[in-house]
């Protein structure tokens, strides 16, 4: 299968080189290990390459924002070692999860440590960068990030979660590193607080985009390409962005069905069938789309206000191909 992504080969290798070449310690191999572990199955490393995209796209030399692309990546996957510990997951890209294949305190320690790497890695930024600055942003991505986690593990034992709230959730879980991924270029590039802002906010639609479409997509992609079950979030009870709206749109009784399946989840086969009969009766799946639409539109108008270069065609690109991403 041919890689959508292959116009950016040049960005994921110039990050895949830097994190072959970085230099985690041998010892004490429980620590490093793991950390290499992760950072070795794989990731499409579309944060990192947001941030050299960035940089490049306000006028700066991407590859002096290297430092800080790496710093996203690292910090990415902490947080997938972290997740994967509090969804009891066994698996992670395809390879048993770091706490599986090691052991709880293990993965948590690493996790912790791969934190700390990412700090580090922005120090090695050049020193013409606003170091306070870039740091500040990154700090305030890894509290909203936790924020978003906190909401999202608070929405799992809640009865109801409105489709704001869910949005509300994901500005920080999926959000807040994608925006800070590409204002973390522009710092390093050194564009003013105006540019800084629009990288902000074509972030933040980006992360709203692909958390709704990811979620559409597990009812209605090709299991094969998606690379996990059909509606499979629609069987562990998760209140996704399609069922926030369905919780909102559907009548009363349906509504007390859907609450009564979600508090005794996991989903049987026939409930399942109901809930994404229950989608297409009240339009759920196209108003998801819409919204989808909706968030990437909002993305390349405010990619309009740039100036033309490479990196503003590169980016464009990318976006469309996320547009249309099949898993």
């Amino acid at each position: 299968m041919s890689n959508p992504l292959e116009f950016l080969h040049h960005y994921v290798e110039a990050v895949e080189k830097e994190l072959a070449q970085y230099p985690l310690p041998e010892k004490p191999a429980s620590l490093y290990d793991p950390q290499r572990y992760i950072l070795k199955i794989g990731g499409k490393r579309i944060r990192p390459v947001f941030t050299l995209l960035s940089c490049g796209l306000c006028g700066g030399n991407y590859k002096n924002a290297l430092p800080a692309a790496l710093a996203t990546e690292l910090l990415h996957n902490f947080t997938l070692m972290h997740d994967d510990i509090m969804d009891q997951a066994q698996s992670r890209r395809g390879e048993p999860a770091v706490h599986i294949k090691w052991n709880l305190s293990t993965a948590i320690l690493a996790g912790d440590g791969l934190f700390t790497q990412s700090m580090l890695s922005l120090q090695n930024l050049p020193d013409s960068v606003n170091h306070k600055k870039i740091s500040g942003i990154f700090l305030q991505a890894v509290n909203h990030v936790c924020e978003g986690q906190a909401l999202d593990m608070e929405f799992e034992t809640r009865e109801e979660v409105s489709s704001e709230e869910y949005l509300e959730m994901i500005s920080g879980k999926t959000g807040a590193l994608i925006s800070a991924s590409m204002e973390m270029g522009g710092i390093v590039a050194g564009a003013d607080q105006k540019t800084l802002l629009l990288l902000r906010e074509l972030g933040g639609a980006l992360g709203y985009a692909f958390q709704i479409q990811d979620d559409w997509l597990d009812v209605v992609a090709d299991p094969d390409k998606f690379g996990k079950k059909v509606a499979g979030d629609i069987v562990e009870g998760k209140k996704t962005f399609l069922m926030t709206l369905l919780l909102e749109s559907c009548n009363k009784v349906e509504k007390m069905w859907l609450l009564h399946c979600l508090n005794k989840k996991p989903l049987d086969n026939a409930s399942v069938n109901k809930v994404i009969a229950l989608y297409k009766n009240y339009g759920i799946l196209e108003t998801t789309e819409l919204r989808i639409d909706g968030y990437y539109s909002r993305a390349e108008k405010i990619l309009e206000k740039f100036g033309e270069s490479e990196f503003k065609r590169d980016l464009n690109k990318l976006i469309k191909t996320l547009k249309t991403r099949e898993y």
